[in-house]
């Protein structure tokens, strides 16, 4: 006789035993299922923003739709195109691995691949570097993701409002140049030109598939010259 009394008793009790390992390994797995669909990172996709145009100083209201802002990423690779209903265009070409960053513009019937240096590039980040981040009450639904309320404040006192999902993280601190640092993918968020016309974008879509290499690269029939001499040249 074993020494839980009976045979009985003690296939009972490895019988227990083997359900809680069971019960154990099963919530194991939803805790570590729950845990990676919590956070994501978005390494290659596309993901699609709605533009409209606020007024300037004193106005209020924006309107419905002005243009798109697209964001294509793959690892190293980012490509930013903005299409404006005004006809304005502008295509950012980035490649993080050798730093080479190119802006895709047509002036006057020519095609111009400009090459931007690093140092304009961090010039232009400089006044947002450093900011504070304070959570807001609020939540909004935003491409299918519960987005929560955040106020971005900047070091000359301004302030930006955006919804994120913490579901989805950026592997590029500086792919959102108004906020670079922030980890979180921002799905609505606005921020106000020089001339105090603020630009609110609003994701449609965002989603993870392959994207072509090809579409990373300066197209043919596109001249290559430097920020300086295309300052030059649209004089």
């Amino acid at each position: 006789m074993s020494q839980f009394g009976k045979p009985g008793l003690f296939y009972l009790a490895i019988n227990r035993l083997q359900n809680m390992a069971r019960l154990f390994f099963i919530l194991t797995l939803l805790c570590l299922s729950s845990a990676a669909g919590a956070q994501q990172k978005f390494e290659e996709g596309v993901i699609v923003y709605s533009v409209s145009i606020g007024p300037l100083d004193g106005g209020s209201g924006y309107s419905e739709h002005a243009g798109t802002y697209t964001i294509t990423l793959k690892d190293a690779y980012v490509r930013k195109d903005l299409e404006m209903n005004s006809g304005y265009s502008n295509i950012i070409l980035e490649n993080r691995n050798t730093g080479t960053v190119y802006s895709l513009r047509i002036a006057n019937g020519q095609r111009y691949a400009i090459q931007l240096r690093n140092r304009d590039l961090d010039d232009k980040l400089k006044p947002y570097r450093g900011f504070s981040e304070s959570v807001e009450p609020g939540t909004m639904m935003i491409a299918g993701q519960n987005c929560k309320k955040a106020r971005i404040h900047y070091r000359d006192g301004s302030s930006s409002i955006l919804y994120y999902s913490t579901a989805w993280m950026s592997t590029d601190s500086t792919l959102f140049d108004r906020f670079p640092g922030f980890k979180y993918i921002p799905l609505t968020f606005e921020y106000r030109s020089e001339e105090g016309i603020t630009m609110r974008f609003t994701a449609e879509k965002l989603e993870q598939t392959p994207v072509e290499n090809s579409i990373f690269r300066v197209p043919p029939g596109y001249r290559i010259i430097s920020n300086a001499d295309y300052k030059a040249i649209s004089r």
